[in-house]
Order: C-alpha cells, then sequence, then structure tokens
C-alpha cells in the first residue's frame, strides 16, 4: 500500500476507535451529573442518605472519560498497530505455524 492509502486506514481506524467513544460517552455524562449535582435539592440529597451522589458520580465518569480520551489521543490506533507488528516480526515470514498431522515437516 502506499502511504496515502496507509494515513486514509489510519485515519479511518483512529475515527471508529471505541476508546474515543466511550470517552466521550463518560466525558458527556458526568458534565451533566456535575451539573444535577451542584443543583441538587436538599429534598433530593435527603433522598441518597445525605451524599450528593450525582456530583460524586459526575465527578468519577469525568475523570473516567477523559483518562479514555487521554489514552485514545496520545497512543493512536494505527501507531499501537504498527507497534505489535514490529514486535512480533512480519508475519509468516519463519515457516512456523500450526502443523496438522499429515502435514510434511521439509
Amino acid at each position: 500500500m502506499s502511504d496515502t492509502d496507509d494515513n486514509r486506514a489510519e485515519r479511518a481506524a483512529n475515527l471508529f476507535d471505541l476508546r474515543r467513544i466511550i470517552g466521550g460517552v463518560f466525558t458527556a455524562w458526568g458534565v451533566l451529573l456535575i451539573g444535577l449535582g451542584l443543583f441538587d435539592s436538599d429534598a433530593e440529597i435527603e433522598k441518597a442518605a445525605g451524599v450528593h451522589i450525582n456530583l460524586y458520580a459526575g465527578i468519577g465518569m469525568l475523570i473516567f472519560g477523559l483518562l479514555f480520551l487521554l489514552w485514545a489521543f496520545t497512543r493512536p490506533l494505527g501507531q499501537e498497530l504498527s507497534d505489535s507488528e514490529e514486535a512480533s516480526g512480519s508475519v509468516g515470514s519463519d515457516d512456523e505455524g500450526t502443523r496438522r498431522p499429515g502435514d510434511s515437516a521439509g
């Protein structure tokens, strides 16, 4: 493949990277829950045994989502794929693999 095809494949892989999708969803829900938690009424806080559960859950979800996004943007999927290929060597180059009964050893 040429360089432009490789770049196009990497961009497509990164576009649908699940880490970005999961990170975006958790970040959005975290921001929403933080907003709800900041403006909870005393009655809602009492329902939750006196705990600002929306605020704490929102902070946790926001941190989790931002960590996923940080991971996705600092280690793009194309880079991880090329690193794993370099670590394993070129595939199928050493004539080792699964041998079935009846295969010749030669």
